[in-house]
């Protein structure tokens, strides 16, 4: 007994079951199965671009997130300005503290930002601000309990630093409870109070002014009644008790090279520019140094984590693109060969890593560092390495970046980053665009009033000069037409004149270059992976529509094959009939 195959059974669209060969003795499922596979090769291809264009995507969208990487290493290494100096890595400080007496770290402490000057100061600390503080006199508490009522009402004024405000005592009010209603008016006098319980039958109330320093001392009166001076707080109706002064509330006393200086806080933000001093203690005749001295770790650090990113980017596209120099074959992995933007990409960055910083030049007296191979930070070149991830990468000679950084600090930066010089200490850089680069600009600022009614310039590049431009002002800011931007600081009562030199470092070009890459709707990775995912939708349309038609073809294929095999049943049934007719003549005769 043969068995059933049931893929010889085809069940057409109307549901109708038809065996497949049950006349002709032709498959004709797999044949036409067999055709509509050979017309679905275009199909096939189709589909295997869109997989390619897959593998491309994914391998640019990870080389989109390597190059982010770059760009944000680029942060501190481009030129963004401040006030302050606090984005300018190489303007970062540290700071060195000694004593001659007691330690350093004890006495005082300080914080430098970027904008803090470097050099030496001596610190005699005389004296730290304190807080006013007094106490009532010790009050009776009943054996049993745990506040303790007083004697007497009426009202009485608090007054500190903030100012003043009234307090109404009512009969029966305790300790705890006129602490309360102090603490309640703390934010409008500057005064706040504690209960402290001496022992199991006695207790006293502290009153403290919030802030430090003469200014914010505390004063009292009873207004009606005598509830402060039944406390001891006062001894008449204006007049603090000063046998239970605690702290007289005491302004800073210091002295910085000698000078003295006075100030109601221990916290000293205005005495040096960039420059934030605690107070800890005081120990008069003890001399305090603070060495500022410039942080080259971190711009030293930034350094090396812009050349870790860019070499993984390198390396990621090496990878990417890999040819076996022997066999002249693509590696697997080299999905990105060809790829024009990549191509764009990498000759653009080893480009500009292997180029001059603009309008760096040597200058008399100066070691000027124009390429980054100054500063020993080199291309690893064909032939000097047998990882081929590694060709075209960048290596460090950290003795060479060492010696630079020591040496040479302001050059090194002048070879990253973008930077800006005024002849005129009115006239300052605030910011620049991707369209700023080295250049002079004269400066005529129409001035009078207080107010700065137009400024024109003219702009020298690579010795030509275009004269007569025009810059827009908002208030004090001027900006030209390359986006330089400039704030003017002085007087606006006359006219005034600045000139101002550009150069444009290394870092600042390659920062922006990488901007422009990254730029979400016209980056150069941007459009590669838009153009293949456009392409995918094409041909995933194509192969829509082809597999539509070939349904199509597949079913008028099947009904022609069941057509034929009706046919030859029909045939057979005829021809079955015929030989029986014979065969029952035959035997008649």
């Amino acid at each position: 007994m043969s068995s059933l195959n049931l893929n010889n059974i085809y069940v057409g669209e109307n549901g109708r079951v038809q065996l497949s060969g049950g006349s002709s003795n032709i498959d004709f499922v797999d044949t036409v199965d067999q055709m509509i596979a050979a017309r679905r090769i275009p199909a096939d291809n189709l589909e295997k671009r869109v997989e390619a264009n897959d593998e491309k995507i994914a391998a640019l969208k990870e080389l989109q997130t390597l190059v982010g990487t770059l760009k944000d290493s680029m942060a501190n290494l481009y030129g963004a300005t401040s006030f302050d100096n606090s984005k300018n890595i190489f303007e970062s400080k540290t700071i060195f503290a000694s004593s001659d007496g007691t330690s350093a770290g004890s006495l005082i402490g300080v914080a430098a930002s970027n904008a803090a000057e470097s050099g030496s100061y001596t610190f005699e600390i005389d004296q730290v601000a304190s807080k006013h503080k007094l106490s009532s006199d010790t009050q009776a508490v009943a054996a049993s309990a745990d506040i303790t009522g007083i004697t007497g009402t009426g009202t009485f004024t608090v007054t500190g630093g903030a100012g003043s405000s009234t307090v109404t005592v009512a009969a029966g009010d305790t300790l705890q409870e006129i602490r309360d209603k102090i603490n309640n008016i703390k934010d409008s006098t500057g005064v706040q109070a504690s209960v402290v319980k001496v022992s199991a039958t006695e207790s006293t109330i502290i009153l403290t002014s919030t802030e430090e320093g003469v200014d914010n001392r505390m004063s009292f009166s009873d207004d009606s009644g005598n509830v402060l001076q039944s406390l001891g707080i006062l001894s008449d109706p204006t007049t603090i008790n000063a046998t239970n002064v605690i702290d007289d509330g005491n302004d800073a006393m210091i002295k910085l090279d000698g000078i003295s200086v006075t100030r109601g806080s221990n916290e000293f933000s205005d005495l040096i520019d960039g420059l934030s001093i605690s107070l800890y203690d005081a120990e008069p005749g003890t001399k305090v140094t603070i060495e500022v001295e410039q942080d080259l770790n971190q711009a030293k650090a930034a350094i090396l984590d812009f050349v870790e990113a860019y070499n993984a980017v390198q390396s990621f596209i090496n990878d990417k693109t890999f040819v076996d120099p022997t066999t002249f074959k693509a590696s697997d992995d080299a999905v990105l060969l060809g790829n024009s933007a990549v191509k764009s990409i990498e000759a653009s960055l080893q480009q500009i890593a292997g180029t001059f910083a603009d309008g760096v030049t040597d200058r008399v007296g100066k070691d000027d560092y124009t390429v980054l191979a100054e500063v020993g930070i080199s291309f690893l070149g064909y032939g000097e390495t047998e990882d081929s991830s590694l060709e075209r990468t960048l290596e460090i000679d950290e003795t060479a970046l060492n010696e630079a950084l020591l040496n040479n600090p302001s050059e090194v930066m002048e070879l990253f980053l973008f930077k800006g010089t005024s002849d005129n200490s009115d006239v300052s850089m605030t910011g620049f665009s991707n369209k700023t680069g080295a250049a002079t600009y004269d400066f005529n600022i129409d001035a009078a009033a207080g107010a700065i009614n137009g400024v024109t310039y003219d702009i020298t590049v690579n010795g030509v000069t275009t004269a007569g431009l025009t810059a827009t002002v908002t208030g004090s800011s001027i900006v030209t037409e390359d986006g330089l931007r400039l704030f003017y600081s002085g007087d606006k009562n006359a006219a005034d004149t600045a000139s101002v030199t550009t150069t444009n470092g290394i870092g600042s070009q390659l920062y922006f270059a990488l901007d422009s890459m990254l730029d979400d709707e016209n980056g150069t990775l941007t459009q590669a992976i838009a153009d293949l995912e456009t392409q995918n939708t094409s041909y995933e349309e194509k192969v829509g529509r082809i597999d539509e038609s070939l349904a199509r073809q597949r079913e008028v294929l099947m009904d022609k094959f069941i057509a034929m095999e009706s046919a030859l049943s029909r045939m057979k049934n005829i021809q079955s009939s015929l030989d029986e007719l014979m065969a029952a003549g035959k035997e008649s005769s």
